[in-house]
């Protein structure tokens, strides 16, 4: 396969020279942090980094808590409580303490929260560090993230929680709102809920987590000043190594602009300095430890030149990704240490604990079933009438929108290109290689009915095709919209597709797979604002300037699938030269997808926060005032014909 995907690698390197000038950037600030003004300073410039990048967090509601039960089992009380995180939505804890407790004992609370397991809450070794909390003399919480354990938002899917995260995530990104911000009010509600209580010292509230639960730790240490110490397990490492190890992560894992904006991971604990933080790593872990110890450079040194070097720690334990003994006990005496001034050795007692069985909250085992409970479906399909009845989508705002989110203020010209060779094929298709950015080409594809080419043809009548997956292959197939008299066919690869289709990551067979290279880049594109699907228009419009070049009339452009919406947001910010535009195989429209089933479409082509100012309709509208404009056949939500 290798051998018909011949620039596989040039996405990684566009990137990688994007990633080199934000590590550049990075060193070129922490070149001048030597002072503690200097320290003082990054830290608020961390701070404002991380809010901006989550900003809004959604508004949350007094909690209501309600207590559904107890079990005690070897000196610990357990309770179940519900709470509200926002209007109509509720989230599941879990509250340990030990049970001899006074009443009046106001304790340290312990946020612990949860990582991509399905139980949730009733993750066995997230109970043994709860039990261990407890036994310490400190109260920990507990609660079912989005998607996870009573909080399934899919349901009838059977989708892992990194299933329901990332689809949540993309639907949510059409309207504006970042996953990762909606997991962090969830947090924020949980310290809401500790402040009700009159037996926890609101002076010392600390969080942890491993895996995602570590990602959502960092994230509420970094945003909630109420959290005075953080303990992340098996998350913090650097953008960067997480980039060059071809790890895509999850939704909730890429804050827009953050990286960009000269943040790094190190920076979500940097923001809280002084406040102690400790980063929990392990030696086979997909997250790079040697990011956790750079990372930890990092705070250390900020901490030293505050005068708190004692508040720092880093710990990479043995074995893989996960939280094993000896990162529980090491967040049990990071705890102890900061909290109630136990600075030996703390003991670990063995616990049994409870069956998953046990600790339902709710009466069914599912918020979704308490009355009037709000799930995401009905949430998106209300905020997009809501976002539909406020906006003016006008030709013009929706080119300005597109320029903006796209990062393209400038129409390109005309690109030069490079006079491939063959490489298999039909001997009848050329290709250019259009030199669209630096370290990036889009393909063009020319069939000839004489031959191979090895300059542009001059051309009286002009049809461009964009490829959905594989401009070689769909030549095999009437392209729609092509003229029956048409006497050349241009097709185009946009970066990422077909010739440049990225051997990185897993390289499923599926291009539509989870977590392969286009989810990857586009992810990667999101933290460096430079989006994939910005880059893919750029692509497309330059083509257009080159055969615009080459053109005596107006040309006409087509599309299918993926293809045919690069052709669409091209056009909508620029139809110059452009006579003739044919869609084929699109949406309807995003909102008809938030419907509550799988959207298998990718988030590399949902552009965030559109559907506040549009919806596909309203851009074939801009289009059809325009242009000649025609719309062929749709794709539903899983790119099935409709």
């Amino acid at each position: 396969m290798d051998c018909l995907i011949p620039y596989g690698d040039m996405l990684q390197n566009f990137y990688a020279r994007l990633a080199d000038s934000a590590i550049k950037r990075r060193r070129d600030e922490w070149s001048r942090i030597t002072t503690p003004d200097d320290a003082r300073a990054y830290v608020a410039r961390a701070r404002e980094r991380v809010r901006r990048a989550f900003a809004p967090i959604p508004k949350r509601t007094a909690p209501k808590p309600q207590l559904t039960g107890e079990l005690l089992r070897d000196g610990v009380r357990m309770q179940k409580v519900i709470i509200e995180v926002m209007p109509g939505w509720h989230a599941t804890l879990l509250v340990y303490r030990r049970a001899d407790a006074p009443a009046s004992e106001r304790q340290p609370a312990i946020l612990h929260l949860c990582g991509h397991n399905a139980e949730g809450k009733s993750c066995q070794n997230g109970q043994r560090l709860n039990l261990s909390l407890a036994h310490l003399g400190m109260t920990a919480v507990t609660l079912d993230p989005f998607g996870q354990g009573e909080r399934k938002q899919f349901p009838g899917l059977g989708f892992s929680p990194v299933r329901e995260h990332n689809l949540a995530g993309k639907l949510l990104d059409l309207e504006g709102e970042f996953f990762g911000a909606w997991r962090v009010r969830d947090a924020m509600s949980a310290v809401d809920y500790l402040l009700t209580r009159a037996d926890i010292d609101p002076e010392r509230i600390g969080v942890t987590g491993t895996s995602g639960g570590g990602t959502l730790a960092s994230y509420a240490f970094a945003l909630d000043e109420r959290i005075a110490a953080g303990a992340p397990a098996c998350y913090i490492t650097t953008f960067n190594r997480n980039f060059a190890n071809e790890l895509p992560v999850d939704a909730e894992q890429v804050p827009p602009g953050l990286w960009a904006d000269g943040a790094d991971m190190a920076d979500l604990l940097i923001a809280r300095a002084p406040a102690p933080a400790l980063i929990l790593a392990v030696e086979n872990d997909f997250f790079d430890a040697r990011g956790a110890a750079e990372s930890h450079t990092d705070l250390q040194r900020i901490h030293d030149l505050l005068g708190t070097p004692e508040r720092v720690g880093l710990l990479i334990g043995p074995g893989g990704h996960g939280l094993g003994p000896v990162l529980r006990e090491a967040t049990c005496q990071f705890f102890a240490t900061h909290f109630l001034g136990k600075s030996g050795k703390v003991v670990m007692p063995q616990h049994d604990s409870w069956a998953e069985n046990e600790l339902i909250v709710t009466a069914t085992g599912q918020v979704a079933d308490l009355p009037g409970e709000g799930t995401i479906a009905p949430y998106l399909q209300r905020r997009a009438a809501t976002l539909a009845a406020a906006r003016r989508p006008t030709p013009e705002a929706i080119a300005q929108f597109l320029r903006e989110s796209l990062k393209l203020q400038q129409t390109p010209a005309a690109p030069d290109f490079r006079v491939l060779r063959g490489r298999g094929g039909s001997p009848r298709v050329s290709h250019l290689a259009l030199q669209t950015a630096p370290d990036c080409e889009a393909i063009l594809h020319i069939t000839d009915p004489v031959g191979a080419l090895f300059h542009l043809p001059a051309e009286e009548n002009t049809f461009l095709y964009v490829a959905h997956l594989d401009a070689d292959s769909e030549l095999a197939s009437p392209l729609p919209g092509a003229p029956a008299d048409v006497k050349r066919l241009y097709a185009l690869d946009v970066r990422g597709i077909g010739k440049s289709r990225p051997l990185t990551c897993d390289h499923h067979a599926d291009f539509f797979a989870m977590y392969d290279s286009d989810y990857f880049y586009d992810a990667n594109g999101r933290l460096l604002s430079s989006p994939l699907c910005g880059g893919r228009v750029h692509d497309v419009l330059a083509a257009v300037a080159l055969l615009r070049s080459r053109s005596q009339h107006d040309l006409s452009i087509a599309g299918y699938g993926l293809g045919a919406l690069l052709v669409a947001y091209a056009m909508g910010i620029s139809t110059a030269g452009v006579a003739r535009i044919h869609l084929a195989g699109v949406p309807r429209a995003w909102s008809d997808f938030f419907h509550g089933g799988d959207v298998r479409w990718p988030q590399s082509i949902m552009i965030p926060g559109m559907l506040r100012v549009f919806d596909l309709p309203d851009l074939y509208a801009a289009l059809a005032k325009r242009c000649d404009l025609t719309v062929s056949s749709y794709l539903n939500a899983m790119l099935q014909p409709e």
